[in-house]
């Protein structure tokens, strides 16, 4: 916003508010925000943008970061979005993580999917499901669902998904498990599997292989979206803005621990090797 002539105190204001990780508080959030008579609402995420949404459907929302937007019921069309939403939707990358698992570790075989079932919308199971298990059958592997509840579900999910031959584990950019990284992936290595994510934020935590678009990329796009409604433009008639930088991450720390040697044509590709 400072590139775009905005100075916070002087023309701009900026009323950041989060859910502390509890996703339930953020509809208050989001009604307090609505009340005291913001004229942008910017969101980071699929969860939190429907629930913007609930809170208004005058005051323009824009989210930064948001997965399958059409999908989840937040716009019309990436074209025109139609209503008080637009923004700049994720290129999850999960198709082509799935790429990487293969060519990284080709013996491997079975594969969970680790996902906040909580954060994904009424109705939109069917969907995520279905797509990431077409994705992975095409590459041979075989997809396991791991749905948990809370952070405390992980555990017993993991625990079950190795008891039971799993060797790898993708694991979805829900905000819950975002902000419990620290706990779940020393949980995935102590299970010894292989870790697939599509958050770069994944990685330092101990994700064995990241791949996804640049989240800082993604609120500098968002940025601009402001500044266009600011100066009058409708979030209606603001087509979906895609990604335009990805980012692979291997943690070869995490490759050590679980005896996988990552082939010299993976790691050539990488924009940061974490040791």
């Amino acid at each position: 916003m400072r590139e775009r002539g905005y100075v916070e105190g002087k023309n701009l204001v900026i009323d950041a508010r989060d859910g502390r990780g509890d996703a339930t508080r953020l509809g208050a959030e989001a009604a307090s925000l609505v009340a005291s008579g913001v004229e942008v609402i910017v969101t980071q995420g699929s969860g939190p943008t429907a629930v913007a949404k609930q809170a208004s459907s005058r005051v323009p929302i824009v989210f930064g970061a948001a997965g399958d937007p059409v999908g989840r019921g937040l716009i019309a069309s990436l074209a025109r979005p139609g209503g008080n939403v637009t923004g700049r939707a994720i290129d999850l990358g999960w198709s082509k993580a799935y790429e990487l698992l293969r060519e990284a570790a080709p013996a491997l075989r079975r594969v969970g999917l680790l996902y906040h079932a909580p954060s994904l919308p009424p109705g939109y199971l069917p969907i995520f499901l279905g797509e990431r298990q077409a994705a992975a059958a095409a590459l041979g592997f075989e997809l396991a669902p791991l749905p948990v509840g809370s952070v405390d579900d992980v555990e017993p999910a993991l625990a079950g998904f190795a008891k039971a031959g799993g060797e790898a584990l993708f694991v979805n950019g829900d905000p819950a498990l975002m902000t419990a990284r620290g706990v779940v992936f020393p949980l995935v290595l102590r299970h010894r599997l292989a870790s697939v994510c599509t958050d770069p934020r994944f990685a330092p935590a101990g994700c064995l292989l990241t791949y996804g678009d640049d989240v800082s990329d993604s609120f500098r796009q968002a940025a601009g979206i402001v500044d266009r409604i600011l100066k009058g433009a409708k979030p209606a008639d603001l087509p979906i803005e895609q990604p335009t930088k990805f980012t692979l991450i291997i943690n070869t720390k995490t490759a050590s621990a679980l005896g996988i040697t990552i082939p010299p044509s993976v790691l050539a590709r990488a924009d940061e090797v974490i040791e």
